[in-house]
């Protein structure tokens, strides 16, 4: 397919763009006290992908909007700083943004110690005056750094959209009752912003397309007019968003596999057709170029903006304008190496499931004296995503896998309700295996005399983990079954299923059954469903519960599976449930590998187990573990 609208060119002000891609701003956790080469590494990547503007994540004007999950941008030093990634953006012919914002009391948690939050309700006018000043002074800053434009944030609760919104503000001043009132301390910042750049420079602005879920929240007819009040102050392009973190749309502003793809383009199609002489980009899962060209050609947005699509494969575009939309690594919304990485103190940098490679783009491959025979055992998600790097990487792998078919628990993954993405990705990485010409050995089991028979170079274990199942009575009942038998389609309870313990993959498990007419109960001993998930998926984990009917007990320990029942115990009180079947649950065991890794060593073979089979994790601890043991064979070899 021709994308003709997706690449053709469009002119913001003075700024040419070769085409209608647009990167947004998104957080990665490199933000230090300096721009690092991480972060200059993982724009470059996507420049040299085709990407015509890459926009940099929110950066403060301020110090009471500076935190330890964002940059700032409002002295000099800062300002010498982002010209490293400004030049390093321009060498590689590409066009980059800075995303200017007060973060309001959204980063109240992070914020350094000492520094007092500001929010729309506790501002006089002179922090008022202060904060635009502050505005004009960063966009000042922003062109000195090299920047090609500058985007003002008003939306996600951050401070300009607490201002704009009536269901936050309260003020009885200039700045609040009427939408005009409310939308004086956001015009007045774009008037600073516009004052301190350039004529020819673009302003982009972030928005909201409306507010969902809030009382007196904005209507799309409301943030039409003030978009439209913002091309008059000075603003080129809406870059149109969604979400809050007041409500359970939050789940809007990064959304995951739960919601369907390209979500927004309709609304924000709507807004579009309200406003005039403003551009608007669109986002919000759009994966696929069909997709954004549909868009575009439809008069529903004049820019896209790609985002974790583009995290997920940095060549996004070039394979789109090759005609090989086939080839690119889709995102498939599971948040993971992204949002999760980002929100979570456990993940170092954002990453991704699918392109282990995001966050290491400054950390060049490591180069082997020669090409190495690997044998990787286990053809999950893990194995092959490894399998497949090992070969662009100029190596030979070859998969060994125990059953008759590639894929792992990626394909039981696939089978729950919402997750047919997840199913399509796995189909993806076989495809790659087979057509990069990587031999897989179907129903073979890996043996210290395999082994030594084969005598590769390098042993990657990736044999993941099998179900755990407690010795509870009644375990072995003939009613009683596993959660991967019934997504693999084995067994399909009926009647009053319980189903035991309710983590990710125990309520994947009750929406499977519940879809097919099952009366399900889920037991759990800790308080809340869904464990394993990241925040936002796990707000659609409470949703579907409520709305297939799902009965979750949590606190509650499973003393007892009887021929009829499921005996429990909650707060020390004993009690039973109606059971014609019951699914265990419970988490999975890593496989033994110490055959396999005794053997290696005493052949002197490099050797490292991934994935489950190293600590029972999820799809990104297997694609980045593998990743890792790649650059420490080669490291070794180079």
């Amino acid at each position: 397919m021709h994308f003709e609208n997706l690449f053709s060119p469009i002119k913001l002000r003075g700024l040419e763009l070769k085409n209608r891609v647009l990167m947004p701003g998104m957080d990665t956790k490199f933000a230090h006290d300096h721009i690092g080469d991480e972060v200059i590494a993982y724009h470059v990547a996507r420049v040299k992908g085709g990407c015509a503007l890459n926009m940099f994540e929110c950066t403060a004007v301020h110090i009471t909007s500076r935190s330890r999950m964002n940059f700032g941008l409002y002295t000099e030093e800062q300002r010498d700083e982002f010209k490293k990634l400004t030049d390093a953006v321009h060498a590689a012919g590409g066009r980059i943004g800075v995303q200017l914002l007060h973060c309001g009391f959204v980063y109240r948690p992070f914020l350094y110690e000492g520094v007092r939050c500001l929010d729309v309700n506790n501002m006089t006018k002179e922090d008022i005056d202060e904060i635009v000043a502050a505005f004009g002074r960063s966009t000042a800053l922003a062109v000195e750094a090299g920047f090609d434009t500058v985007e003002f944030h008003a939306a996600h609760t951050y401070l300009a959209h607490e201002f704009l919104t009536a269901a936050i503000n309260r003020r009885t001043d200039e700045y609040g009752g009427s939408l005009e009132n409310r939308a004086r301390f956001a015009l007045e910042c774009i008037r600073e912003m516009r004052r301190n750049m350039p004529e020819d420079m673009p302003l982009l602005m972030r928005v909201d397309v409306h507010d969902d879920y809030l009382e007196n929240g904005l209507t799309v007819d409301d943030v039409a007019q003030f978009v439209n009040w913002a091309g008059e102050a000075g603003v080129d392009l809406a870059d149109v968003s969604r979400g809050n973190i007041l409500s359970f749309a939050n789940v809007y502003e990064v959304p995951p596999i739960n919601l369907p793809k390209g979500l927004n383009i309709d609304l924000i199609g709507e807004l579009k057709s309200k406003v005039k002489d403003v551009a608007i980009a669109t986002v919000g899962r759009i994966v696929e170029p069909e997709m954004a060209e549909r868009a575009l050609a439809e008069g529903k947005a004049d820019m896209v903006a790609i985002g974790r699509a583009q995290i997920a494969d940095p060549d996004w575009c070039v394979k789109a304008m090759r005609g090989e939309s086939d080839k690119i690594v889709k995102c498939i919304g599971c948040l993971q190496g992204c949002y999760d990485a980002v929100t979570l103190p456990d993940r170092a940098h954002i990453t991704c499931l699918r392109n282990p490679m995001c966050g290491r783009e400054s950390k060049p491959v490591p180069t082997a004296k020669r090409s190495l025979r690997v044998m990787v055992i286990g053809g999950g998600m893990g194995g092959m995503v490894t399998a497949r790097y090992l070969k662009q990487f100029g190596h030979e792998p070859e998969i060994y896998e125990m059953t008759n078919a590639l894929g792992g628990q990626f394909v039981l993954a696939g089978k729950a309700p919402h997750k047919d993405e997840i199913g399509e990705a796995d189909l993806w990485e076989q495809h790659a295996v087979l057509s990069l010409g990587i031999p897989v050995h179907l129903n073979t089991t890996v043996t210290p005399e395999l082994i030594a028979r084969v005598k590769p170079d390098a042993v990657i274990c990736a044999t993941g983990a099998t179900p755990l199942i407690p010795r509870i009575p009644g375990y072995d009942l003939p009613h009683v079954c596993n959660a991967h038998e019934v997504l693999a389609g084995d067994i399909t309870p009926s009647g009053n299923v319980v189903i035991i313990g309710g983590a990710s993959v125990g309520v994947e498990v009750a929406e499977y059954l519940a879809e097919r007419g099952a009366h399900v109960s889920v037991i759990e001993m800790r308080n809340k469903p869904g464990i394993g998930y990241g925040p936002l998926r796990r707000k659609f984990v409470k949703k579907n519960l409520f709305e297939y009917g799902i009965n979750f007990i949590g606190e509650a320990k499973c003393e007892e599976i009887r021929p009829d029942s499921v005996v429990y115990t909650k707060h020390e009180k004993t009690a039973s449930i109606p059971c014609d079947a019951a699914v265990i649950s419970v988490g999975s065991r890593s496989r033994d590998t110490t055959d396999i890794v005794s053997a290696c060593k005493k052949l002197g073979i490099f050797c490292r187990v991934i994935g489950d089979a190293k600590a029972v994790g999820n799809a990104l601890d297997a694609t980045t573990a593998g990743m890792d043991a790649i650059y420490e064979l080669l490291a070794e070899n180079a």
